[in-house]
């Protein structure tokens, strides 16, 4: 990805692709064992994300491994953070939804959570950061 027109922030890919990982299981534990307490865990994490990444458990605990595997692979933080605040409204929304008894919509967008954590965890690929890039180039009007 090229240099972000916004932030020169970066963080560590391979936390992120850790981070994509917990969150999928989070998710999975959701959809196997619904229970308000997973939505709240995305919730407070996702929040975390969204105002400063160290504050995130999740990033907190990918950091152990990655420690471990040698230099950092850099990416822009900027899509990062913005995915995280897609998530962040993603988990209020299915938070709520689960809230008011409609544990089957709760369900389905934590699917579409799920189906935007896996490709992260697996290849690296961010969909949130994918509508980061269209929503600057929206705003740019390029």
């Amino acid at each position: 990805m090229s240099q972000c027109p916004i932030s020169t922030d970066r963080i560590d890919e391979r936390v992120a692709r850790i981070v994509g990982a917990i969150v999928a299981v989070t998710v999975v534990l959701y959809l196997r064992f619904p229970h308000w307490a997973w939505l709240l865990i995305l919730t407070l994490d996702f929040l975390a994300r969204s105002l400063r990444r160290r504050w995130s458990p999740y990033a907190r605990l990918a950091c152990l491994p990655v420690a471990l595997m040698g230099p950092a692979t850099p990416v822009d933080a900027a899509p990062k953070q913005f995915a995280a605040k897609i998530g962040l409204l993603m988990s209020v929304t299915a938070l709520l939804l689960h809230a008011s008894g409609l544990i089957l919509w709760a369900k389905g967008v934590m699917t579409i959570m799920l189906l935007c954590a896996v490709p992260e965890a697996l290849f690296g690929y961010c969909v949130g950061c994918k509508f980061y890039s269209l929503y600057r180039r929206l705003v740019r009007g390029t």
